[in-house]
């Protein structure tokens, strides 16, 4: 058992996926950082957050809870989408449907750099920027210009990978003008790579 609420969800959706389950305590990540950008505490939206993290992460990465057979695509697929949908139905529940459309518009995003394997720290600076852009949207900005983004990143998308996305990201998150960027400063900082070190395609 798990006293972190946000875990014990996460735990309630793996169960009856009859998946091996990881019995380690599970590192949440995009959750916390959209709470401190947010100021606000809503565990439910940390928890739809965190789910469609994990979706995420067992359909390209490694999930944090579900152990899924290397090869075992099928699984995995299905696996990812029942977190993504139980992530988003909690979400769409509260009838907040720009936070739905940014959600979806950045998965939509990871799949195409999937497709293209760039290096996940691009995967991870378009996540800092939508827990930006999440956090942006509730204080009062208005959802197009949040998403504008992603507007830019979907039409190059199409044509082929989208040039300097991370900074880009880093740039667009930083003119959001949060009341406290300094949560999201941060994330960005380790997502750069050190001076003179080649970034590394996820092929590699």
């Amino acid at each position: 058992m798990t006293s972190n609420p946000v875990e014990a969800a996460l735990r309630a959706v793996a169960a009856p996926l009859a998946i091996d389950e990881a019995a380690a305590p599970v590192d949440l990540r995009w959750g916390p950082l959209f709470a401190a950008l947010d100021g606000r505490d809503e565990g439910d939206f940390l928890e739809a957050i965190e789910l469609i993290y994990e979706g995420y992460l067992v359909h390209y990465r490694t999930g944090r809870l579900a152990t899924i057979a290397t090869g075992d695509r099928q699984t995995a697929l299905l696996a990812g989408d029942v977190f993504y949908a139980h992530g988003l139905r909690t979400i769409a529940s509260r009838g907040d449907v720009h936070s739905v459309e940014l959600l979806t518009r950045l998965m939509s995003a990871c799949s195409c750099l999937r497709s293209l394997g760039l290096p996940f720290t691009v995967d991870d600076a378009l996540w800092a920027y939508t827990m930006a852009a999440l956090a942006a949207v509730r204080a009062g900005v208005p959802p197009a210009e949040a998403g504008a983004f992603f507007d830019e990143i979907d039409a190059e998308l199409g044509t082929g990978a989208p040039a300097d996305a991370s900074a880009r990201a880093a740039a667009a998150a930083a003119a959001l003008c949060l009341p406290d960027p300094a949560p999201l400063e941060a994330v960005f900082a380790r997502l750069r790579p050190p001076v003179g070190v080649p970034v590394r395609s996820s092929a590699q």
